[in-house]
């Protein structure tokens, strides 16, 4: 009886759980359209385990309900959520700043930005108003779905519907920039406007074409352009203090960590669209979106108007200048890398 006892506080002491242990375990809400069953859940469960590796036990409870998450997390119910930049906005504009438009067009660009994220060097801008960013992973490139392959260059926008995320002033100001016509759109609904027809574009990573079905959309003439026009990552969120520093920074090093896994699952969805489907554009055409999306950028930060003020005021300048020295890091002949008018 007496080994058997050993026996059970060596199990016990292994898994790094006891009954005090499990009585502290915190809630980890996660948030995914697709549920326990999404690519979202799925990738941080390695989080999880990790997390219970460093003493932190959670509970993970998935949402399909961004806005409900926010909302369990101000009010006590989440002690961590999982959310996108959408939502990371709500509580910190320096990672919610990683979504600006056309800010990172490559996974190279974001790779090297994880890496700075988890770095005590930038500590003192993850935390705000009471919240503190515990992390961020890669949820994959967006990109341009289309009713029309016709659309493939920039001045091929105008005059197109396309979905804007409510909140995502930015998006909203880059559709106006270019003559286009934005249709109001929550991340519950904006797939089934593209669907029905009643946008003609509609930006989100590769996954949404086989998880929101997104190619009903596109009918027999569309596609999904081939460059990004932006990341969206998963970012962590939990009241400042609720977690010791130790852990913290543990916990941001996970993330980052979780590139290589999260980066097959995004290639795996990103390989798994037929080949007909990607609207492969010219290099000029590559060239016209990167300048566009960075005078768009600029012309929010000069912008007098409401509405590009509005839209400026989601990004955190010292994230604007990081992303710009990491673009040209990775791409160094770039044309902003020796513009005057600099980000």
């Amino acid at each position: 009886m007496k080994a058997l006892s050993m026996l059970l506080l060596v199990v016990l002491g292994l898994s790094g759980w006891s009954n005090a242990g499990a009585s502290e375990r915190r809630e980890f809400c996660v948030f995914d359209v697709a549920g326990a069953s999404g690519f979202v859940y799925r990738t941080l469960q390695d989080y999880h385990r990790k997390a219970a590796l460093a003493g932190v036990g959670l509970n993970m409870r998935p949402y399909t309900d961004e806005d409900q998450a926010v909302a369990d997390l101000r009010a006590g119910r989440c002690d961590i959520v999982a959310v996108t930049d959408m939502g990371a906005r709500k509580f910190n504009d320096f990672s919610g700043s990683i979504s600006a438009i056309g800010a990172i067009p490559y996974y190279e660009d974001l790779k090297v930005l994880l890496h700075i994220l988890a770095s005590p060097r930038v500590d003192r801008h993850l935390e705000q108003n009471g919240y503190e960013v515990l992390g961020v992973t890669p949820m994959g490139a967006a990109y341009l779905f289309v009713n029309d392959r016709a659309i493939d260059h920039v001045e091929a926008l105008e005059g197109k519907r396309i979905t804007v995320f409510e909140g995502h002033h930015d998006a909203r100001h880059m559709v106006e920039y270019v003559g286009a016509v934005p249709v109001a759109a929550k991340i519950s609904d904006f797939a089934s406007l593209f669907n029905s027809g009643e946008a003609d574009i509609s930006y989100a990573p590769a996954a949404a074409y086989e998880v929101l079905e997104m190619f009903r959309g596109m009918g027999s003439k569309g596609g999904i352009v081939d460059y990004p026009v932006g990341q969206v990552t998963v970012q962590l969120i939990a009241r400042a203090d609720e977690f010791d520093d130790a852990f913290v920074r543990k916990s941001r090093r996970i993330m980052s960590r979780l590139y290589p896994e999260a980066m097959r699952i995004v290639r795996q969805y990103e390989r798994s669209i037929p080949e007909e489907r990607w609207v492969k554009i010219s290099p000029e055409a590559v060239r016209g979106y990167q300048e566009m999306l960075r005078s768009v950028r600029i012309d929010m930060q000069q912008s007098t108007e409401d509405s590009g003020m509005l839209a400026a005021g989601v990004y955190h300048d010292d994230m604007m200048t990081i992303l710009r020295k990491v673009r040209c890091y990775t791409n160094p002949g770039a044309m902003e890398c020796s513009a005057d008018n600099r980000e």
